[in-house]
């Protein structure tokens, strides 16, 4: 088993968020927060191959994800510049990289199936309506029923597929010899600052821990071991200097390994057997 670097990506800003696409592209948004500009960038999990890079919006700070349908991304604006409350909804189309439509009288609810579910406020309350996804035209409106509105957010929220995805899982003594064994082994003799991190897929066991270097340091360690020889395939330190226990470092997506290092690098590593 090995593990083969497919994508490694910075821009020099904050990895701010990274989506994978139902097409099996990787959506990454990265922020420069001095300057107060958000960039976004794509690549084909499958070959590597970079769809664009460094593209900003009209909008260069203001806005956010709301979800991925496709290869469309839904954004919002905000109400107020560094105010919560989310306006409008705006459609981005990856292959094209062109806006499909906007509508700022509306706010993104939730998707369901095809359809995308909003509201619209109003002197009485909230309105809804669904949405056709790639045009923004009215499909529905659904009128006041938010008890109505909540059952569906409900379904579409139990129905998202997440077979394809291994999150890392705090570990404890398994009662597996060889994963408690290499652990223990990677771990014996060190301060760890919370828990370590792991997922254990078929073979390949992989995890991270970190390593108290003093009261205000730690460093992020990230390993990987093949479990039917029990050697060690790929190592990374993915943050050098780390003020605190940061969860969620890493995640699998079908045959890739995806994991950010020192907050500004995404690293893409297809797992071959």
């Amino acid at each position: 088993m090995k593990l083969k670097k497919k994508i490694k990506f910075s821009d020099t800003n904050q990895v701010w968020r990274i989506k994978i696409t139902d097409t099996d592209k990787i959506f990454i948004e990265t922020r420069d927060t001095e300057k107060m500009k958000a960039y976004y960038h794509t690549f084909e999990l499958s070959t590597g191959k970079r769809i664009f890079s460094g593209y900003q919006m009209d909008e260069p700070f203001w806005l956010g994800i709301e979800a991925i349908k496709g290869d469309i991304v839904f954004f919002h604006r905000y109400a107020k510049p560094d105010m919560p409350g989310h306006r409008g909804v705006f459609a981005f189309d990856i292959n094209t990289q062109k806006i499909l439509w906007e509508d700022n009288d509306y706010a993104f609810l939730f998707i369901k199936e095809d359809l995308i579910y909003v509201y619209k406020e109003g002197f009485e309350g909230r309105y809804f309506y669904t949405l056709n996804i790639k045009s923004g035209d009215i499909v529905e409106e659904l009128g006041q029923d938010s008890n109505k509105i909540n059952a569906l957010r409900d379904e579409a929220e139990s129905s998202v597929d997440y077979s394809n995805y291994d999150f890392p899982e705090s570990y404890y003594p398994l009662g597996f010899e060889n994963i408690d064994n290499i652990i223990s082994k990677e771990t014996e003799g060190i301060e760890i600052a919370s828990s370590v991190d792991y997922v254990h897929q078929n073979d390949l066991l992989i995890f991270n821990y970190h390593q108290v270097v003093s009261r205000t340091e730690l460093i992020n360690k990230l390993k990987a071991f093949d479990l039917s020889n029990g050697k060690e395939i790929f190592s990374e330190v993915l943050n050098q200097s780390a003020n605190a226990y940061a969860p969620d470092s890493f995640f699998l997506y079908k045959n890739m390994a995806i994991m950010i290092k020192e907050k500004k690098e995404v690293l893409v590593l297809e797992i071959k057997n």
